[in-house]
């Protein structure tokens, strides 16, 4: 399948290893407003060059496009890739707007083309451990995630649509984002115009308390998430070799006491053991990426991709009213 990546920046670096290395795509063509970019292209690629992006869009050897532009662009991009009759692959966030991204997603289904958003880590293999054995952990009580680094500034988005929307899409996919109430804290650095620190408290329904610390101003890079239940807890880190990390340890607490049992213990610790269970290392976009083609391929919509593009946005947008 030829296939078209418009973008050739950090990330778009990234996509086109990927699409390379994939047996069923071939990267026919990469496209950059930037000539340098593209130049650094060539040095490691051999493919099409267009002279614009709707001369790309003509060109109807051109199955899917990989769009991994600024944040701000993906809408317009993504739009016109669909009206061009292209499956798309938008990299994250989404779009900017939940307006826009219902348009897409609209758009998508009247033209029967697979569109999707690459929360990359839903498609990881220790977020697909957590989601197939989450029932183990008895109730879920909180979650946490950090995710810190002196990180690449965005113009276009705040630090939460930047780092946070991960998080967020990880949580959807593990128990939903029915939200029942969320404080935020954000503060900007400098003149800088978009926020570079943000601290999240969100209530689901179901009564899961998540807390997210998300932050490009610390001189260290963390990407741990904890997820506390009655049964188990798990400590995810992307950032080790072993990354995740089983605890059957918790907090018992005795109900059942009367007055005269008033001044005893009513909490107990429970100590277990630490296990480390073995995950596939297969690389989180190589899965997000066969997951498009094998949706293009079946002609079956992503749905639950498309719900989490839903869910993330409005959460998003719900925080950035109150941040």
């Amino acid at each position: 399948m030829k296939v078209a990546l418009v973008g050739y920046g950090y990330w778009g670096i990234n996509l086109a290893k990927t699409i390379n290395a994939n047996p069923n795509l071939e990267l026919y063509s990469i496209f950059d407003l930037s000539k340098e970019r593209i130049s650094t292209a060539k040095e490691q690629y051999s493919f099409k060059e267009f002279q614009s992006y709707e001369e790309l869009l003509g060109d109807d050897s051109i199955e899917a496009i990989f769009i991994a532009t600024p944040p701000q662009s993906h809408y317009q991009v993504a739009y016109a890739s669909l009206e061009a009759g292209k499956h798309t692959f938008v990299e994250k966030p989404y779009t900017t707007s939940l307006e826009e991204a219902y348009a897409l997603i609209n758009l998508a289904e009247k033209k029967s083309l697979i569109t999707m958003v690459d929360h990359v880590f839903v498609y990881s293999e220790p977020v697909k451990y957590l989601k197939s054995n989450i029932q183990k952990f008895g109730d879920i009580v909180y979650i946490n995630a950090r995710r810190i680094n002196l990180g690449l500034f965005q113009s276009a988005v705040d630090v939460l649509w930047d780092l946070a929307v991960h998080d967020l899409s990880i949580i959807d996919y593990l128990v939903g984002l029915d939200i029942k109430r969320v404080s935020a804290f954000t503060k900007k650095y400098g003149s800088f115009p978009n926020s570079a620190f943000g601290d999240v408290n969100i209530e689901l329904q179901n009564g899961i308390l998540i807390g997210l610390n998300v932050s490009w101003l610390s001189p260290i890079k963390i990407r741990e998430m904890i997820i506390g239940g009655t049964k188990l807890t798990a400590l995810y880190d992307d950032t080790k070799q072993d990354k995740i990390k089983l605890y059957n340890a918790g907090v018992v607490l005795n109900e059942e006491f009367g007055k005269a049992k008033l001044y005893e213990k009513m909490v107990q610790y429970k100590y277990g053991e630490e296990e480390i269970p073995k995950i596939s290392n297969k690389m989180s976009l190589d899965n997000s990426v066969e997951f498009f083609y094998d949706s293009i391929v079946s002609k079956k919509i992503p749905m639950e991709n498309h719900r989490g593009i839903i869910s993330v946005i409005k959460t998003l947008e719900l925080i950035s009213k109150i941040g």
